[in-house]
């Protein structure tokens, strides 16, 4: 009886195959959805969208910051930061670095930089993996900030 139901020139045979063949499309989308629910949703910063509006402000921020020559460097687990205004003098500031990976959520950090010297400050950081991080460094002195973004890699 089923050989007579699913022969060739049976039209149940064809109706079999078409129901097989959507229910197998709609297994594969349910797991494709599920998946797409379940893992990272792609967003890496709190409020994209305001950001996002707000992003000529930003530029304007970044513009209207002072003039000075600064020297960034990472060297064996210290990372350092020159500062001299546009006449050469170094700046007394209160100096931080946000370090964060791109890469991976979840391992950010800030730390005050200490100075050193006049204009050079730094601090001495064990970082919780080796490759490639970015640092925000930011320096508030008077009524002046400067903020700047330095990438290194440690190995």
């Amino acid at each position: 009886m089923l050989k007579s139901i699913l022969a060739p020139e049976k039209g149940t045979w064809v109706l079999l195959c078409f129901i097989a063949f959507f229910a197998l499309v709609v297994a594969v989308n349910t797991v494709f959805i599920s998946t797409a629910l379940s893992t990272h949703s792609g967003v890496v910063t709190d409020q994209p969208y305001e950001k996002g509006l707000a992003f000529n402000e930003t530029l304007a921020a970044a513009k209207a910051q002072p003039a000075i020559d600064h020297k960034p460097s990472w060297d064996n687990g210290v990372l350092r930061w020159q500062i001299l205004d546009q006449n050469g003098q170094p700046i007394d500031a209160e100096v931080s670095a946000l370090l964060y990976r791109s890469v991976k959520d979840g391992s950010d950090f800030t730390v005050t930089m200490t100075p050193v010297t006049a204009g050079v400050y730094e601090a001495v950081i064990d970082l919780p993996m080796e490759g490639r991080w970015e640092a925000q460094l930011k320096a508030l002195w008077n009524s002046s900030q400067y903020q700047t973004r330095f990438v290194f890699v440690s190995n």
